[in-house]
């Protein structure tokens, strides 16, 4: 069971967690950044246009020029909560995306993989997650990002919903109690059970930085 983040004596902050909730953090968190890559058709090494932009073959820069100028616009409807667009005018907006979307996804990517490093590295068991300042700010990002996604999943468009959803959720399960669930309503409920633990754990740390 989750033991809330609480600012230690030598200025880090811990919380503990068990294996199947770093499990899932881990997992949602690959899942997003997945969901990223794929949508807006990014290669799954960030690197790979950098290096290219730093080559001395002037077709391999020329290419890595006019791939960044190639910001798609997103899809998904989780992924353009995660990118929206700056612009009601279609034009501007694409310049925007051409300008900023590839940094601003490669800073997204970032704190989900060093989120995934972080929980990765406290071990598979029971154990403390320790973070400082710096980290602690990615993890905020991070359970943001793929909270937007689950929330999107949803259908939740305002921080009230979800309380609705909880309350629906709880009305069906009395009604169902002596019956065997849908497979769509145990996928709901895992849904809403890891948002629940990503709003607490979000919160939790927000009370420890504070």
């Amino acid at each position: 069971m989750a033991h809330a983040f609480r600012r230690r004596p030598d200025g880090s902050l811990a919380c503990r967690l068990d294996g199947e909730e770093k499990a899932i953090i881990t997992q949602v968190a690959q899942e997003t950044a997945d969901l990223i890559r794929a949508d807006l058709g990014i290669d799954a090494d960030p690197d790979v246009l950098r290096h290219a932009a730093d080559s001395d073959d002037p077709l391999r820069r020329l290419e890595a020029e006019f791939a960044g100028r190639d910001a798609r616009e997103p899809a998904d409807s989780a992924v353009k909560r995660l990118f929206p667009a700056a612009s009601d005018d279609p034009n501007a907006a694409a310049e925007f995306r051409r300008l900023g979307q590839q940094d601003l996804a490669d800073g997204k990517l970032a704190d989900l993989q060093r989120v995934m490093k972080i929980l990765d590295a406290a071990g598979a068991g029971h154990s403390e997650v320790v973070l400082d300042d710096e980290e602690a700010l990615a993890m905020l990002r991070a359970l943001n990002d793929v909270r937007i996604v689950l929330a999107d999943r949803l259908d939740l468009q305002r921080d009230g919903d979800f309380d609705t959803v909880r309350m629906l959720q709880q009305i069906g399960e009395r009604v169902e109690e002596a019956g065997e669930k849908e497979d769509d309503q145990v996928g709901s409920d895992i849904v809403i059970a890891v948002y629940e633990l990503l709003s607490w754990l979000q919160e939790s740390l927000l009370r420890a930085l504070d």
